[in-house]
């Protein structure tokens, strides 16, 4: 099961418009994946939703309750600096070499220009989908060509 950690306009497109990054929440909500999240990263989402949405707090705690029963949580004790367009966006890094994720997924193009970090895959949210149904594919396909186990 892939592990990924979503950058902080994932978030807010899947809640205020939906789309592709509400596709990736849902997986996550479904246990199809597993993401991985941090305090440094929540407080980003928390203060975008306050400045930028004008969400009251308490709007906020509850989109984040929503979040914290499908997100795993990592707490960061290395800092890294891997983003130089955007130091803010170290935390994405932390919190993805912290937890061995696979992926993270963004639409910030600090992070989309660094394209990997030691094997972690930066992808835009479609791009992330994609490779996900084609893992999904492959693994349909193989099921069926699988011969069956002959009895003993």
């Amino acid at each position: 099961m892939d592990r990924i950690v979503i950058d902080t306009n994932i978030y807010i497109s899947a809640i205020f418009w939906g789309g592709k990054p509400r596709e990736i929440i849902d997986l996550g909500r479904d246990k199809r994946i597993h993401i991985f999240t941090s305090l440094e990263i929540e407080n980003e989402i928390a203060e975008k939703l306050r400045t930028k949405f004008r969400l009251n707090q308490e709007e906020i705690n509850q989109i984040l309750l929503d979040f914290s029963t499908f997100t795993v949580p990592v707490k960061v004790t290395t800092k890294i600096e891997a983003v130089p367009g955007d130091p803010e966006d170290d935390k994405f890094i932390e919190c993805a070499v912290l937890s061995r994720a696979n992926y993270i997924v963004s639409g910030d193009k600090h992070l989309l220009d660094l394209k990997e970090y030691y094997g972690i895959r930066i992808l835009k949210a479609s791009e992330y989908l994609a490779i996900l149904e084609k893992k999904e594919r492959r693994t349909q396909s193989t099921k069926f060509t699988q011969k069956p186990n002959k009895p003993e």
